[in-house]
C-alpha cells in the first residue's frame, strides 16, 4: 500500500520540530495518521511547486510528544514497507534504538539536533542533559574548526595575492619604469603587444626586448605624419587616407614599428639612464 491510500484515521497530536531558524525546538499540533510502527503521517498539502507534500513523525507511545522525522513529497511513490525500512535504517523504531544512535553519534563526533534532544528528554532527562552538553561542545569545536579553516583560507588568499603582486611588479620591472603608473587595463593591452614574439636577424625575442636592444644600440624613435599610399579599386587608382607611421632609425636603416612600441621607445630615449640598470 502506498502512503496516499492509507485508511487509518487521523488524530490530533503534538509534535516537536524546528522553528524557522532551523535551530530552536518548538511544539506544534498536527492531524496525523498511523503508517507503521512508530511512524505517523501528516495530512497532504500542496507545495510551492505544485507537488503534494507531507511530513512523517515519530511517536513512541500515546502520551509523549512526537518528533518530525522527514519532510517528503509524492506520497504515491512510497509504500508502507519502504517507510518501515527507512525507519529501521534511521533507528527511530524505539526509544532504545534512538538512545543507542545518539550515544553512537557522541562517540563518532557527529551532530545532534535540539529537536532530537527535546524529544528524548521525555524518556530520559539525564541523557538529554548529556546530549545538550555534548551539542554545546560539538558546536564550539565546529566553530573553532571553521575559524581555523577561515584563517587558512585567508592566509592562502593573502599568499596568492602577494605572489600575484610580486609577479606583476616583476613583469612591470621589465619596462624600466614606463608602466609603473599605468592603469591595469592599459598595462594589459601594452603587455599583450610588447610580449609578442618576433624574429629579428634570425633571433626570437619579444617586441619589448627588441625595442630595448635597439635603444641600447643607438636607434632613435621617429614618427611621420600624413603618409599615404596608392591602391587600385574598380580599375581606378586611389590615394589612401593620411596616416602616421612610427619608426626606429639608425643611420640609413629603418624599422617600422607600432604606436605602442614607439611610445615605449620614446620613454626609453627620454630616460636613457634606465637602459643601464
Amino acid at each position: 500500500m502506498t502512503l496516499d491510500n492509507l485508511l487509518t484515521p487521523f488524530e490530533r497530536r503534538r509534535v516537536i520540530e524546528y522553528s524557522a531558524d532551523g535551530v530552536k525546538a518548538v511544539r506544534h499540533w498536527y492531524d496525523v495518521q498511523h503508517v507503521i510502527g512508530t511512524i505517523y503521517k501528516s495530512k497532504d498539502i500542496l507545495g510551492d511547486l505544485g507537488e503534494t507534500e507531507f511530513k512523517l513523525f515519530v511517536f513512541f507511545n500515546d502520551k509523549d510528544d512526537g518528533m518530525q522525522f522527514q519532510w517528503m513529497s509524492h506520497p504515491e511513490r512510497y509504500t508502507v514497507e519502504q517507510i518501515a525500512e527507512v525507519m529501521r535504517r534511521s533507528k527511530v523504531d524505539s526509544a532504545i534504538q534512538m538512545y543507542s544512535d545518539l550515544n553512537d553519534r557522541m562517540k563518532q563526533n557527529k551532530f545532534i539536533g535540539n529537536a532530537q534532544i527535546e524529544f528524548f528528554r521525555q524518556f530520559d532527562a539525564a541523557a538529554a542533559d548529556r546530549y545538550t552538553q555534548y551539542r554545546a561542545k560539538f558546536l564550539a569545536r565546529r566553530e573553532e574548526e571553521e575559524h581555523e579553516k577561515a584563517l587558512m583560507r585567508q592566509a592562502e588568499e593573502n599568499a596568492k595575492r602577494e605572489k600575484e603582486q610580486a609577479e606583476l611588479l616583476a613583469e612591470k620591472a621589465k619596462y624600466l619604469g614606463w608602466v609603473d603608473d599605468m592603469p591595469p587595463l592599459r598595462f594589459g593591452q601594452v603587455s599583450t603587444i610588447l610580449n609578442a614574439s618576433i624574429r629579428v636577424d634570425g633571433k626570437i625575442m619579444t617586441r619589448r626586448e627588441f625595442v630595448i636592444n635597439c635603444l641600447k644600440d643607438g636607434w632613435t624613435p621617429r614618427k611621420k605624419g600624413g603618409v599615404t599610399s596608392w591602391y587600385k579599386r574598380g580599375g581606378e587608382v586611389q590615394e589612401s587616407k593620411p596616416r602616421t607611421e612610427y619608426h626606429l632609425h639608425k643611420a640609413e636603416y629603418v624599422y617600422q614599428i607600432s604606436k605602442t612600441e614607439y611610445d615605449f621607445a620614446v620613454y626609453l630615449a627620454e630616460h636613457s639612464a634606465t637602459l643601464n640598470t
